[in-house]
């Protein structure tokens, strides 16, 4: 009787998977390769932001503070604003050529400032407007972005903060520091948006989560929002409270899942492959699997049973993977990270 229930099981959830496989076929061409992603039109996201909102529907709704119309003013397009990067490393490079090279914006309205000169030569090269100073961007740009190393944030505050106007909107991707700090510094009128990307946005992958202080209008938003979704398919709003998660998630993940690769490659060439072959084969099968889950929709259980034949390959290893603790190895580790980040915040 046992085996008859646990077949059945099975059988639905190779079911399940049979009929979210269209889904996934729409999504390539006959060669198995995906098609060139259709033309972006700006602005033409809001509807997404829109359902980025609704992630937190079940929550409180937050009445903005007393003096603040509740009116929705009507919203301006990103190329219809100057932006500027207050640092321009790595991640601020790819976010500012992102929403250029998805036409988002012109780079005659991006503007950048370092403290390496050769990185502002960089910048100049890409067409972006520069500058050495942190007050002359913050002046003649509506849109900040705060790319600097965290330590260093509450200086560049303070430098700014006699030129800071409420009608701006900062947006810090740096790590570990509260819309709270900013207002500290800014004053509390300030509109912040705390943004936690990964590194994978220097391909276009990126995993961002976001949140915004009170005082933001929901097109000032959504401009967030259509920015950093131009460097990655997963960009969701959550409360602030939950930002430590996402870094303990998606902020660290990436190392863990380097770590996997890495693994599965030494694995192949314990077994006899070839270095090369062995990496290939170990990031493309990451890859693969990362695109199964999004494309299907399909939950990674049900997934993971249709490879699972009985008395088969894949169950003797996932049966050793289960005594070892695999799965809350990586658990623990996501959570010493969020950890880690709470604590860096009461820092």
């Amino acid at each position: 009787m046992a085996a008859i229930v646990l077949a059945s099981r099975a059988t639905a959830m190779r079911a399940a998977l049979v009929a979210a496989a269209p889904r996934c076929a729409r999504g390539f061409s006959m060669s198995g390769r995906p098609p060139p992603a259709p033309p972006r039109t700006p602005g033409a996201e809001r509807g997404a932001a829109a359902k980025a909102r609704e992630e937190n529907t079940d929550l409180p709704s937050a009445y903005p503070p007393r003096g603040l119309s509740r009116e929705r003013v009507k919203p301006k397009e990103l190329r219809q604003l100057k932006v500027g990067f207050i640092g321009w490393g790595a991640m601020a490079q790819a976010v500012s050529l992102g929403i250029i090279r998805e036409d988002l914006t012109e780079s005659s309205s991006v503007m950048a400032t370092d403290v390496v000169p050769e990185i502002l030569e960089a910048a100049a090269r890409e067409g972006l407007q520069t500058t050495e100073s942190n007050k002359s961007l913050v002046e003649w740009a509506d849109l900040v972005v705060m790319a600097v190393k965290p330590q260093v944030v509450q200086a560049v505050i303070k430098d700014i903060a006699p030129v800071w106007k409420d009608n701006k909107v900062l947006v810090s991707i740096c790590a570990g520091v509260t819309i709270d700090s900013y207002q500290d510094g800014l004053g509390e009128g300030a509109k912040v948006v705390r943004v936690m990307p990964n590194t994978p946005c220097l391909v276009g992958e990126a995993a961002t989560a976001y949140a915004a202080s009170r005082r933001c209008l929901d097109w000032e938003v959504d401009l967030v929002y259509d920015m950093f979704s131009a460097v990655g398919n997963a960009t969701h709003r959550v409360p602030e409270n939950l930002l430590n998660s996402v870094t303990g998630l998606s902020g660290s993940g990436p190392a863990y899942v380097y770590m996997l690769i890495q693994a599965l490659s030494d694995a192949g060439v314990q077994g006899g492959l070839p270095r090369k072959v062995a990496l290939s084969l170990a990031a493309q099968t990451v890859i693969g699997a990362a695109k199964m889950v999004q494309e299907t929709g399909t939950h990674p259980e049900v997934l993971k049973e249709a490879v699972t034949s009985p008395a088969g390959t894949t169950i003797a290893g996932v049966r050793t993977l289960e005594r070892l603790g695999y799965r809350s190895a990586v658990i623990e580790a996501v959570e010493a990270a969020r950890l880690r980040s709470e604590a860096l915040a009461k820092s």
